[in-house]
């Protein structure tokens, strides 16, 4: 079985119809998965599993609902897809759990689990389908399925409508992306500065930086990419992680070209 048919077998299975009747740490507890809160000086997360029962570790000092809620699910999903495997430890960081088409192919799956669980397609799709994309749909999203917003955006980007890209971003350089099927620009290889064209870039600068949607050359997060001509314009719209000294991008096309 795939990561999501897992997730969607438990939906299923529990007769669960919306958002709001889905408790993570129930199911975990009808699948004999035991949920204990210490101390995890390297992990947010971690399980120790057999095939029919586990005991999931939740980092104590977690304390962001939505990121509690996510850990507890990305376990969930080692033990579902893994459990017949013979390696039955797993710890889990905090890249882990934002990994996305990473080298790790476990983690990925984890969060596949993870996402389908939370943000079940059919649920996701009501939601977000009659919305045009932007932050302020994204924010909504993250909140009525009590998930982070990159996780929330993400999410979008593989099942979303509308194409379009999600970059993080920490200390002035890029960590990972994502991107739509349909995007027409996807080479933005991690450790890539953010660009000065940016709104992103005046945060990093310690300037006010814009949090509505703008017009930017699709050339200045994209200069690497040959398909991006020089009247290529993309709406450009950032949330600010001051905590993290992060910003959160999202791009999607204009009608401006």
């Amino acid at each position: 079985m795939k990561p999501e048919e897992h997730a969607a077998r438990l939906i299923d299975e529990y007769c669960i119809s919306s958002p709001k009747e889905l408790n993570v740490e129930e199911i975990a507890y009808a699948e004999n998965l035991f949920i204990k809160d210490a101390p995890l000086n390297n992990f947010l997360g971690m399980i120790n599993y057999k095939e029919s029962h586990g005991i999931i570790t939740l980092n104590s000092n977690i304390t962001d609902k939505g990121q509690k809620i996510f850990t507890i699910t990305h376990e969930m999903g080692h033990f579902f897809n893994e459990r017949n495997k013979p390696d039955w430890l797993r710890g889990c960081k905090i890249d882990d759990l934002s990994s996305f088409k990473s080298a790790k192919r476990n983690e990925d799956n984890a969060n596949i689990f993870a996402a389908e669980l939370l943000m079940h397609r059919p649920w996701f799709n009501d939601f977000t389908s009659k919305r045009d994309i932007n932050f302020e749909l994204i924010k909504e999203a993250a909140g009525y399925f009590s998930v982070s917003l990159s996780a929330a955006a993400i999410r979008y980007i593989n099942i979303g409508k509308y194409p379009a890209a999600v970059i993080y971003s920490k200390d002035g350089v890029v960590k990972w992306s994502a991107f739509h099927d349909y995007f027409p620009f996807k080479f933005l290889p991690k450790g890539f500065a953010v660009p000065k064209d940016s709104a992103a870039f005046d945060f990093f600068k310690g300037n006010t930086m814009q949090t509505c949607s703008d017009l930017v050359p699709a050339k200045a997060w994209f200069a690497k990419d040959y398909k991006v001509k020089v009247s290529t314009y993309l709406y450009e719209q950032n949330v600010a992680m001051p905590n993290y000294n992060s910003v959160l991008t999202l791009l999607w096309e204009s009608e401006f070209d």
